[in-house]
């Protein structure tokens, strides 16, 4: 009989293989805050709501799918369900932390088969695998869904319908149909910037400068990898006309004054320049001023050499920007 119910589970969950986001979508439901919150929380830009069904989202979402990501919203009993078409937002750290202040579970699949299942609460990812391979599992508390995970054909059923019959175990919402049914509040997206991850040799990203400039960073001190971050931060705002951004100008302080910086404004500031990058030509002043905050963005990093080196990195993208100066700005300060 328990064979048969955890058949019957999956089973009721099959019907996704028939939908319209059948080859490649991701699911999120979230709990614990309003549908604004929720999708501001995916980096939506809530000012352009707009209510479609789901065949006119999916519709609109692959017409602007070279320009950004679209979310689609709506409620579902107590929790509030995102719907991407072909998008990958809910299966991101960046989106699943600030999402899951509560709760949030997602589910998503594409169309080279990938798969992947988070469950975030309290502000962390608490457990993340590949469906195929749940054995191997990340997150602040990884083993946290193995008792309600338990019973479920890992091994044989679609892993499309398992994970929705997993996200089912943890909302109590038995998968239907119904999900996509009515209308949604859908919104185009501004993504937040990744994660400043661990870089295991960030030498290797020192490319295009003299090797004599990889020498100085070798020896040189951490204060001194630190104050070159910061000048060469400075100097490519400045080539970009974007030193007086309220959250360049604070970040760069906290960094002269060697207090935190505020990252989510930073972020912040990264994702709001990334859409009025999108709506203008690319050549734009304003994509030249993310490329400059994005190289700010990096002199943040916790470790100096990582820090110079990435921001060196990223400043070359910088228009109007010289590697001879940079260089010479680097050198300056390393050496003082």
């Amino acid at each position: 009989m328990g064979s048969y119910c955890v058949r019957d589970e999956v089973e009721r969950a099959s019907w996704i293989r028939r939908s319209i986001i059948q080859e490649a979508a991701c699911l999120t439901f979230v709990r614990g805050a309003s549908l604004t919150r929720i999708a501001e929380a995916f980096g939506a830009v809530t000012e352009r709501c707009c209510p479609l069904d789901i065949e006119d989202f999916c519709e609109e979402a692959f017409a602007r799918q070279e320009k950004h990501p679209m979310v689609a919203l709506r409620s579902v009993g107590d929790w509030v369900l995102v719907v991407e078409d072909s998008g990958r937002q809910g299966q991101r750290p960046e989106v699943l932390r600030r999402a899951g202040r509560c709760a949030a579970v997602s589910a998503f699949w594409d169309a080279n088969a990938l798969t992947r299942f988070s469950y975030a609460a309290h502000g962390a990812v608490r457990t993340t695998f590949e469906a195929v391979l749940p054995e191997y599992r990340e997150g602040t508390a990884p083993d946290e869904l193995e008792g309600v995970r338990a019973g479920l054909p890992w091994r044989e059923a679609d892993p499309v319908p398992l994970m929705l019959a997993l996200a089912g175990r943890i909302t109590r919402l038995s998968p239907d149909p119904d999900w996509l049914a009515g209308q949604f509040h859908t919104f185009p997206v501004a993504p937040w910037p990744d994660d400043l991850v661990a870089v295991p040799d960030p030498m290797d990203a020192l490319t295009g400068y003299p090797a004599a400039l990889a020498s100085a960073l070798r020896g040189a001190t951490d204060a001194g990898r630190r104050r070159a971050a910061t000048a060469v931060a400075r100097h490519v705002l400045t080539a970009a006309d974007c030193l007086a951004h309220p959250a360049a100008r604070s970040a760069l302080t906290a960094l002269d004054t060697g207090h935190p910086v505020d990252g989510c404004a930073l972020g912040e500031a990264v994702r709001q320049l990334a859409w009025e990058s999108t709506l203008q030509r690319p050549a734009s002043k304003v994509r030249n001023q993310l490329r400059a905050v994005e190289a700010l963005r990096q002199a943040t990093r916790e470790d100096p050499l990582t820090a110079l080196v990435t921001t060196l990195a990223e400043a070359r993208h910088v228009r109007g920007v010289d590697v001879g100066e940079l260089t010479r700005i680097t050198t300056a300060e390393l050496a003082g």
